[in-house]
């Protein structure tokens, strides 16, 4: 009996055979290996993990070939989406001792833009405008937007392919829309970002440089005169300042302006008559000193204190600090001022995209 229990046991655990350890071993080590390639191309390229699997399957499991496979297919896939509508996204900005830049990037939801791929690409182009050499628009310091989208980021890729590259991964239409460099002799610069989900980042922003006569500032008298220049930067993403002066403002813009103030002053006679030439050009003069207040940034009352203009706010506060004060420059951004938006909702979108499918 004991005999018999004995060689039922040996049976029952007999060892397994070497060649079966190794075949099972080999499966879960590959099994392995490819779930850390996919894990690390999924978090390269941003794109879905289905398209990850299959551009690995294709390339023969190389994961710089299936990288760049996923680009290609990014890129084209991108290009077929551009026509689409982008008016959210975020607004980024970098800063130096002397300078800053600010750069606005859409995306078509604002799902895209909580995305890090796309917030990092933010940074990033931001970084470039700051660090570029390219030209900027006198009065407004805008950057080339032609020049912005060819310049080389630090990855070696164009702005422009950047952009394409982390469209495609998002599978939306996502542009860079525009760029603001401004800098500051005296170092000056400060910002503000409002509604911001991170350093840098978010939804409205303003830069303002500081200038002053003073040959050199004491610790304490430039910070304090860099807080100026953030409620400065505060009261211009809250009012939209258009031009940073009456003197540039550019000449189309203010006979444009004139030439609706010249209408409304024509049709306000009474009685059928026509104002006189010399009545009407009075009558612009008063009204333009308004169109300056309300559109220049240094002829604005202050939010913080409507007694006194920005100007006058910024000249008063380097009085207290014993120095000089003046607004050199200055950039507004907010996403997706002056875009279209769809008020399409999403139940809608998705009927119309299965009808287009049938």
């Amino acid at each position: 009996m004991l005999q018999r229990l004995s060689t039922l046991l040996s049976r029952q655990f007999s060892p397994i055979p070497s060649q079966r350890i190794d075949s099972t071993f080999r499966k879960y080590a590959a099994a392995a290996g490819s779930m850390a390639l996919v894990k690390d191309l999924r978090e390269k390229s941003g794109a879905p993990i289905s398209d990850v699997k299959s551009a690995l399957v294709e390339a023969n499991w190389d994961p710089d070939s299936a990288y760049q496979n996923l680009r290609k297919k990014g890129l084209a896939a991108a290009s077929k989406k551009a026509s689409r509508l982008a008016a959210e996204g975020l607004v980024g900005i970098a800063e130096a001792q002397h300078s800053a830049a600010m750069v606005e990037i859409n995306s078509e939801t604002d799902f895209a833009a909580k995305n890090e791929r796309f917030r990092e690409l933010v940074r990033s182009v931001a970084q470039t405008a700051l660090q570029s050499d390219l030209p900027v628009k006198t009065g407004s310091n805008e950057i080339s937007l032609d020049a912005l989208a060819a310049q080389a980021m630090p990855s070696g890729a164009s702005a422009s392919d950047a952009v394409a590259e982390v469209a495609g991964g998002v599978r939306e239409n996502i542009k860079l829309r525009r760029g603001f460099r401004i800098g500051s002799e005296a170092g000056l610069i400060s910002s503000y970002v409002h509604t911001s989900p991170a350093p840098g980042l978010g939804r409205m922003a303003a830069l303002v440089a500081l200038e002053t006569s003073t040959a050199s500032l004491t610790e304490d008298q430039q910070s304090e005169a860099k807080e100026v220049g953030q409620k400065v930067a505060m009261h211009a993403v809250a009012m939209k300042p258009r031009y940073l002066s009456p003197d540039t403002v550019p000449a189309e813009a203010l006979e444009a302006e004139k030439q609706v103030l010249r209408d409304q002053a024509k049709s306000a006679g009474s009685g059928g008559k026509p104002k006189p030439a010399n009545i009407i050009e009075k009558i612009i003069s008063g009204r333009i000193n308004k169109f300056y207040e309300d559109s220049c940034l240094v002829r604005q009352k202050f939010v913080m204190a409507d007694d006194q203009s920005v100007q006058d706010y910024v000249k008063t506060a380097g009085k207290q600090l014993g120095i000089d004060l003046r607004i050199g420059s200055f950039a507004r951004v907010q996403v997706g001022e002056g875009l279209e938006k769809s008020d399409k909702d999403f139940a809608a979108e998705v009927a119309e995209t299965l009808k287009s499918t049938v």
